[in-house]
């Protein structure tokens, strides 16, 4: 990219799985100005050296703090121009306040005074990936064609990961089922800590291993999951989103809530069986996932953090074995096959 500093600053999105579908759409910014040194990234401290590792940025800019400390964030690069994805008004005030030129983002709610150039979103919600389609197009950066979020972990991350899988007493020559039960979203997008440690039981009743993957905020629930379930190991407690990407590229299949990881396990190539209950998987599942787990109810998707109804149908109606089946299915649709054909008799003249 040269040595020029980048002009643009794009504000990302505070959820791991948002960001992951956001790749394409930051691939598409990095290449509209590449010539005005590319694009850096503002984000969460939790996401900062997972987006670096994707190689896409100038810099990333990694910030938790309050308003004031990302003014002053914005304000020393410089930036000539700040392109908003979150919705929310903080985001677009953070640039107004940074003294930002420039300053593209969706019209929505009070937040339209804070915009020099302002877009209108989409008035029917398709797929994630395209969410950001109007604001490419304004900025003449459309995204390539059925592009699918890819991650590529530098080799270093996955061998450390590696060890530690290992050092947890895992055979990484067996099947290695990770599972997610958390999702920082709300307990509305939870299936069940019993359930799944049901299903962890029967994995490993059929010789296949089990990590529970983890993040320090969701460590308490991990540790209540493992500690009724002989000891399942965990990881990602310690550690950030890269290196619980990492160790989530070793595992055979990863079976989740929908939360940070199903969208993780995707970009990595990694086969997954996601368990949707009050979210639609049309609008967020990556083409190419291998299972969704679903009980159709006719009060979903309400996207609420608590069931509004109070019954939780549409998670408590998913059985184990309807979880346990779709995982041994996906693993089986893995292992190679021999395909024998019939023996001929070839004539030599």
């Amino acid at each position: 990219m040269g040595s020029r500093t980048a002009e643009t600053v794009v504000i990302g999105l505070n959820w791991v799985g948002d960001n992951i579908l956001a790749l394409p759409t930051y691939r598409a910014l990095q290449h509209r100005f590449r010539s005005e040194g590319g694009i850096a990234v503002a984000a969460p401290h939790n996401v900062a050296d997972l987006l670096s590792s994707s190689g896409i940025f100038r810099k990333v800019i990694a910030w938790n703090g309050s308003t004031t400390q990302r003014i002053r964030a914005l304000r020393e690069h410089r930036f000539r121009r700040a392109i908003i994805l979150p919705n929310s008004f903080r985001s677009a005030a953070v640039t107004f306040a940074a003294g930002i030129g420039e300053r593209w983002g969706y019209a929505t709610d009070v937040r339209r005074m804070m915009l020099t150039h302002r877009v209108h979103p989409q008035k029917t919600r398709g797929h994630q990936l395209d969410d950001y389609a109007p604001l490419l197009a304004a900025l003449s950066a459309p995204r390539v064609v059925d592009e699918l979020p890819t991650i590529t972990l530098p080799a270093a991350v996955r061998e450390s990961a590696r060890r530690d899988l290992l050092s947890l007493g895992l055979d990484l020559h067996k099947p290695l089922f990770g599972i997610h039960a958390g999702g920082l979203f709300g307990r509305a997008k939870h299936w069940g800590d019993d359930r799944f440690r049901a299903v962890a039981a029967k994995l490993r009743a059929d010789g296949a291993e089990v990590v529970l993957l983890t993040s320090p905020g969701e460590r308490l629930q991990a540790e209540s999951i493992a500690g009724g379930s002989s000891g399942i190991p965990m990881i990602g407690h310690e550690s950030d989103v890269l290196h619980l990407a990492a160790a989530l590229s070793h595992c055979s299949v990863i079976i989740t809530n929908d939360s940070g990881p199903l969208h993780l396990a995707a970009a990595l190539a990694v086969p997954t069986v996601s368990i949707f209950g009050p979210t639609d998987p049309d609008r967020t599942v990556i083409p190419g996932a291998s299972r969704v787990v679903r009980a159709p109810i006719g009060c979903q998707p309400c996207y609420k953090r608590e069931c509004p109804l109070g019954h939780h149908r549409c998670m408590a109606e998913i059985g184990v074995d309807d979880v346990y089946t779709a995982a041994v299915s996906v693993l089986a649709e893995l292992e190679p096959r021999v395909v024998e054909v019939e023996e001929r008799r070839i004539g030599l003249s």
